[in-house]
């Protein structure tokens, strides 16, 4: 402190208040403008692979599209999105092994005999292409009950080139 100013700080007491105040001041309005942005974090595009039936040549087609519906391409996030998207399906993962993940549908009626002959298709194409993103896993094999759209077995990609 200048000489001045301890001069004025031992003779009022209010003074040495209104130093102590200012000085306060300073120091909080220093810390407040010298304030650092939080990085920001990008958000990580997630694509997934849709599948649709081509309308002029019938022929299954998949489509990698980018999806607000998952944040991040693993088995309990491609499990989930199924399941939440498909509510007459159930997957349950059952193990995995290998190059190969093991998926049981305990009622597969919908997908059967209700999705129509396209419509398993496309839903079991969607799956085991998103299911064989991630790294690890080429195959994928699905237990349950046959029946007229659909049949159980292991799949990869290659089960849909060409359908």
């Amino acid at each position: 402190m200048s000489f001045y100013a301890t001069y004025l700080c031992n003779k009022s007491p209010t003074m040495k208040n209104i130093f102590y105040l200012l000085g306060i001041l300073f120091f909080l309005y220093s810390c407040g403008t010298n304030k650092t942005e939080e990085p920001e974090i990008p958000v990580q595009e997630v694509y997934m692979w849709q599948a649709g039936m081509n309308d002029s040549t019938g022929l299954l087609e998949m489509t990698k599209v980018m999806s607000s519906d998952i944040d991040s391409v693993s088995v309990p996030s491609v499990l989930s999105y199924f399941n939440t998207t498909n509510n007459n399906i159930k997957l349950d993962l059952v193990k995995i092994s290998g190059d190969t993940i093991y998926l049981q549908i305990t009622d597969a009626a919908y997908l059967t005999q209700q999705m129509g002959s396209a419509g398993p298709t496309t839903y079991i194409a969607g799956l085991v292409y998103n299911l064989t993103e991630i790294p690890g896993i080429s195959y994928v094999n699905l237990d349950f009950e046959e029946g007229d759209h659909a049949q159980p077995g292991t799949y990869n990609r290659e089960n849909f080139k060409d359908n």
